[in-house]
């Protein structure tokens, strides 16, 4: 069933997370992306594994999971609590990782112009793998700390955001939000 909000006739894609459908006036704008931020600890990424976990159980939606941070064997472990048997879908090819994340002892060296291209294909070809409507990119903060915040970065950005809208794939892109942590640390500065 697609939700049609009464302020908009945006389309939604019900995410199945409980209680958020009623909050979103039915899901998330279906076929587009979704930025989702908070502070360190608030819960991102586990919202964006039940996105896609949710998905695959409720709606038999196949779903990728691009992550910029966590490796996808630590993402597994991490959400073992939650019953959601990442590996036997991706097994099954309803969950597929693309692994951006930082492997120790790496070392990101960055000369000249560079776009991400490679990464977009990685994304395209695990979408028709699996047939993928869903997709969590976590965490743009990951993105930045190994290629720095540059336009081109933030360019090349939006091409993918813009390249999964043409795929029709509805998107959660986790950032961290960090203005928190200023007022935090001057108010624990102020009372010290």
């Amino acid at each position: 069933m697609t939700w049609h909000n009464q302020r908009s006739a945006v389309a939604k894609l019900p995410t199945e997370v409980p209680g958020f459908d009623l909050i979103s006036y039915g899901g998330l704008p279906e076929g587009r992306s979704t930025l989702l931020s908070g502070t360190s600890g608030s819960a991102k990424t586990v919202f964006a594994c039940q996105f896609l976990a949710e998905g695959i159980r409720r709606r038999d939606e196949a779903g990728v999971f691009v992550t910029f941070e966590e490796s996808p064997q630590a993402i597994r472990k991490n959400m073992e609590g939650f019953n959601w048997d990442i590996s036997r879908w991706e097994q099954d090819s309803k969950w597929a990782f693309v692994d951006v994340s930082p492997h120790p002892g790496q070392e990101t060296i960055i000369s000249g112009s560079y776009d991400l291209s490679a990464l977009l294909v990685r994304i395209e070809n695990a979408v028709k793998k699996t047939g993928a409507r869903r997709m969590s990119l976590d965490s743009l903060g990951g993105v930045f700390a190994q290629l720095g915040e540059s336009n081109l970065v933030r360019n090349e950005l939006f091409r993918i955001v813009s390249a999964l809208k043409e795929m029709r794939v509805t998107s959660i892109i986790t950032a961290e939000r960090t203005e928190e942590y200023a007022r935090c640390r001057a108010t624990a500065l102020r009372n010290s």
